[in-house]
Parts: structure tokens; sequence; C-alpha cells
């Protein structure tokens, strides 16, 4: 894992949202802003951004958080599909700029624990999960269908606050990342879901076992690590996306995705979609 020196394209992009004074609702003044002291431990989870979209298939709902932000500025982002497979990729931010993450979160006012719902009525939408360590204490707002009207007050202030983070992950140069390298990922098992590939998809055998793990939003889900991570990396990547399986078990098949597991992650039950987490 690299540090990076240099985010320039992030640096202007956050120099024009101070200067336009885009969160001058919460404080006239971000970098003067005062927030407790961030954690240092790359593996404390500081703040997090997670759309979850309705009407999503499985691959969708099994990709990590858009953002995922650790002590001393570590980050996790996720890099798409390999086969079954979902990459990551990380880097490090600088002491200045992971500051100045953490002051935007907090003038967002994500340091507290709240429910945005939609201003109107919607059958069909997003919710944004937004998680801030502030003190100590795990933080979560949810946001019901962010952007689909013209925002406001808090709304507003999340909605910007997301684009400039989106901003920091699309601007990191892909030279001055490293892949993430997780010590466990996921194995997640779901049936009714065909799409990436044709019907006519080889069908194949797997173990029983994949169908025997923890029942959780995203389907059966058991863990693999150590001896057997490269292995079952490995069967993800040389599995394309929307690959039916069929067990010794089970007559109808089902779809297997290999997603890693972030540091904050210690198993399948943290896979679940979360409205609130202490």
């Amino acid at each position: 894992m690299r540090a990076l020196g240099g985010l320039s394209r992030f640096v202007a992009v956050l120099v024009t949202v101070v200067s336009a004074g885009v969160l001058t609702g919460s404080t006239p003044n971000v970098d003067g802003f005062d927030v407790p002291e961030p954690p240092s431990d790359p593996n404390t989870l500081v703040l997090q951004l997670h759309l979850w979209r309705s009407m999503s298939g499985p691959p969708a709902l099994a990709e990590l958080p858009e953002f995922s932000l650790y002590g001393g500025g570590r980050v996790i982002v996720g890099n798409g599909w390999d086969g079954s497979l979902h990459r990551a990729r990380e880097f490090t931010l600088n002491p200045e700029r992971y500051w100045q993450i953490y002051r935007l979160a907090h003038a967002a006012g994500l340091a507290t624990t709240r429910h945005l719902p939609e201003p109107g009525e919607t059958t069909d939408g997003t919710m944004l999960v937004a998680e801030l360590r502030s003190a100590g204490h795990l933080h979560t707002t949810t946001v019901i269908s962010l952007g689909r009207t013209s925002e406001v007050g808090p709304r507003r202030r999340i909605a910007e606050f997301r684009r400039t983070v989106r901003q920091l992950a699309v601007a990191t140069e892909p030279a001055r990342t490293t892949d993430y390298r997780p010590d466990l990922v996921a194995v997640l098992a779901t049936a009714g879901w065909h799409g990436g590939v044709s019907r006519t998809a080889e069908w194949q055998r797997t173990d029983s076992d994949l169908l025997a793990g923890v029942r959780t939003d995203l389907g059966e889900c058991t863990t693999r690590g150590g001896a057997a991570l490269p292995g079952i990396e490995a069967l993800g990547r040389g599995t394309p996306l929307g690959t039916r399986w069929l067990s010794r078990a089970e007559r109808s098949g089902f779809v297997v995705l290999v997603r890693p597991l972030l540091p904050d992650e210690e198993g399948c039950a943290d896979l679940n979609l979360r409205r609130e987490r202490k």
C-alpha cells in the first residue's frame, strides 16, 4: 500500500467545494472546523458510503460499498468484477487529506444517527447508508432516493459531500493504488438470477456446503480464508459472472459470487443491509 502525496485532481475539487461554500450551511471554514481526533488504526472503520438500489440483482447487491475510509487514511473501493470475483483497490490519503475528508463529513451532518425519507412518494428508489465514526461512536445516516429531486437542507449537504468523496475515488491514479488483499472472502450462493451469461452455460458441480452457510440478505454465505483463499479466488475469476451451478444436494441451479470482506467485517452476518449499526 502506497501513501498518496498528491491527489492533485481531488485537491482542485476540494478547493472548489470549500471556496464555493457548498457546505457553508454547516461551517464557513472546513479546515478550522473542530472535530474529534480521527482513528489511526487502519482496520477501524471511519467513514463508509453505501448506496443500495431496489430491484437490483445479486451481483449489484454483493458489490463493496462505494467508499470505505479506515483509520490513518486507508481507503478501500470496489474495482468491478473479474469473472465472479469482486475486486477491490486501496490507497492511503496523506494526513492532510484524511483530516479534510473527516471534517467535511462532520460538516455534512453525518456525526449523528438519523433517517431522511424522500419528500415525495416513491415505489422504486435507493437508500444511501452513510456511516461516520466520531468520538468513538459509529453514527448511521440513511437517506432515501438521494438526488432524485432538487435537494435542500441536510439532504443537499449529504449529496454534495458524496459527490466530493466519489470524485476522490475516481481521481486517484491507478498507478498510485494497490489491489486489496483480504484475509477472508465471502462465498455467496443465490438462486433466481441468470444474467451475464447465456442460459446454455455449462452447469458445474460443487460441494453442497456452499448452500449450508449463513442466510443473509445476499443469499447463503460461507467464508474462506487462509490456505483456501487462493483456490476460491481462482475459482471466482475462472467462472463467468452469472454462471449457474448445480450442487449434489439441490436440483435447482444457483449463482456463486466471491466478495472480499472488508477489515471491519468479521463474517457473513456483516453483509446484511444495515439501517443502523452501533
